[in-house]
C-alpha cells in the first residue's frame, strides 16, 4: 500500500511541477504583454499553444481563462481560427476567443472636416458678339447650317447689324436659298449703303439668277465704292462681255480702208466665273471620304481653277469649305476639263470657280 501511494504521489508531483512551469511561462508572456498592452495578441496565444510544459488540454484551459479575463486585440476571422486550430486550439479556447472577439468594436472613422468651396460664378449669357463670332467661324469652315442658326440669333439680338445680314445672306446663297439671300443683301445695303462687299455679293446673286443688267449695276457700284475690289472688277468685266454678246446685232462688213486696224491685244486670261456641267467637257465628281461621312461633315466647297488654252485644269485651290472636304474637291477639279475660253475667236487661258456640294443624304454634286 505505501509503495503504491508513494508512486502516485511522485507522478502527481512531476505533473504539478510541469504545470507550475507552464504557468510561469504563461504568466511571463502575459506580464510582458501587460507591460505593452492589456489584451492578449494572436502571437501570445500561438506561443502558449506551442509550449510543451503541460498537456495541450491544460494549455487550452489556461489560455481560455486568460482570454476571458484580459480580452484580445484582434477579431477572430475564419483564417485566424484555422491557424489557431492547426496550432492546437480546442473548442474551449475558440469559444472564449469568439466571445471576446464579438465585443471588439471598430473605432469609428472620423468624419472629414468640410472644406469651404467657393460658389462658382454664373456663366455669362451668350450675347450678340458670341453668336456672330461663332457664325463667322462656321461660315469660313463651310458649316453653313450651323452658321445660319447663329446668324439668326445675332440679328435678333442686334437687328441693325449690317454685317450680320450680309454674312447671313452669303450663308443663304451657299445653301442655294436665293430669295432669302437677296432679302438679307437688300437689308444689309439699307443699313450700310457704303459697303462695297454688300453690292458685290448681291451682284453675284443676280448673276446667278440670270439678271445680268442688275448684276452689272451692283458690280459697278461695288467698284465705285472701293476701287481695290478686284473681285468686283473681274465680275463686272465678265458680265459686260456677256451682255454685249447677247445684244450684238449682225452688221455689214466694214469698208476697207487703206490702213488696217490694229487688232486688240489679247489679255493673259479670261475669267469665266462659275464653271458648271454646262461648259464642261468632263465634270469629275469628288470622292466623299468615309472619314468625312462618319464625322457628319457636309456643305459646299468652292474651288478656284486655272485653265490652259485647251480647257485643261492646270491649277486648283479650294477657297471656301470644310478642311476635310477640300482635298476631294480639289482632286475632282483637276480631273475635270472645260471648253476653252475664247478671245476674238481664238482660244485663250481662262479662270473660274467650281462649287461642289457634299451632302450626307445625296452624296456630292
Amino acid at each position: 500500500m505505501y509503495p503504491l501511494f508513494t508512486c502516485r504521489t511522485r507522478i502527481f508531483s512531476r505533473r504539478l511541477v510541469s504545470f507550475v512551469g507552464f504557468l510561469i511561462v504563461v504568466i511571463s508572456f502575459a506580464s510582458n504583454a501587460a507591460a505593452q498592452q492589456t489584451e492578449l495578441t494572436l502571437a501570445d496565444l500561438l506561443i502558449g499553444l506551442r509550449s510543451k510544459k503541460v498537456t495541450l488540454e491544460e494549455r487550452n484551459t489556461i489560455l481560455a481563462e486568460a482570454v476571458r479575463q484580459r480580452g484580445i486585440t484582434f477579431i477572430v476571422t475564419p483564417e485566424i481560427e484555422q491557424e489557431l486550430v492547426a496550432t492546437g486550439a480546442g473548442k474551449l479556447l475558440i469559444d472564449a476567443l469568439k466571445s471576446r472577439s464579438a465585443k471588439i468594436v471598430a473605432k469609428p472613422t472620423p468624419s472629414p472636416t468640410p472644406v469651404a468651396v467657393a460658389t462658382p460664378l454664373p456663366t455669362p449669357t451668350p450675347d450678340f458678339n458670341f453668336y456672330r463670332n461663332r457664325a463667322d467661324s462656321n461660315l469660313s469652315k463651310g458649316e453653313f447650317t450651323l452658321a445660319l442658326a447663329d446668324y439668326d440669333k445675332a440679328v435678333t439680338l442686334k437687328p441693325d447689324s449690317a454685317i450680320s445680314f450680309l454674312n447671313r445672306g452669303k450663308t443663304h446663297l451657299n445653301l442655294n436659298d436665293l430669295n432669302k439671300a437677296e432679302a438679307d443683301f437688300d437689308r444689309s445695303i439699307e443699313l450700310d449703303a457704303k459697303d462695297s462687299r454688300a453690292y458685290f455679293n448681291r451682284g453675284s446673286l443676280r448673276e446667278k439668277q440670270g439678271d445680268l443688267d442688275k448684276a452689272a449695276a451692283d458690280y459697278q457700284k461695288a467698284v465705285d465704292l472701293d476701287a481695290s475690289n478686284n473681285d468686283a472688277k473681274t465680275a463686272l468685266a465678265k458680265v459686260n462681255t456677256e451682255i454685249a454678246a447677247k445684244s450684238k446685232v449682225a452688221a455689214p462688213p466694214p469698208v476697207e480702208t487703206a490702213r488696217a486696224e490694229t487688232p486688240a491685244k489679247a489679255p493673259d486670261f479670261v475669267n469665266l466665273g462659275n464653271l458648271s456641267a454646262a461648259n464642261a467637257v468632263k465634270m469629275a465628281k469628288p470622292i466623299y471620304s468615309q472619314l468625312a461621312q462618319r464625322s457628319q461633315i457636309e456643305g459646299r466647297v468652292v474651288v478656284e481653277v486655272s485653265l490652259d488654252e485647251e480647257g485643261n485644269v492646270t491649277a486648283a485651290k479650294a477657297i471656301a469649305g470644310h478642311q476635310f472636304l477640300r482635298g476631294s474637291a480639289e482632286d475632282a477639279a483637276r480631273r475635270s476639263k472645260f471648253k476653252p475660253a475664247m478671245f476674238n475667236g481664238q482660244p485663250i487661258k481662262g479662270a473660274g470657280v467650281i462649287t461642289y456640294n457634299f451632302s450626307l443624304r445625296a452624296g456630292t454634286e
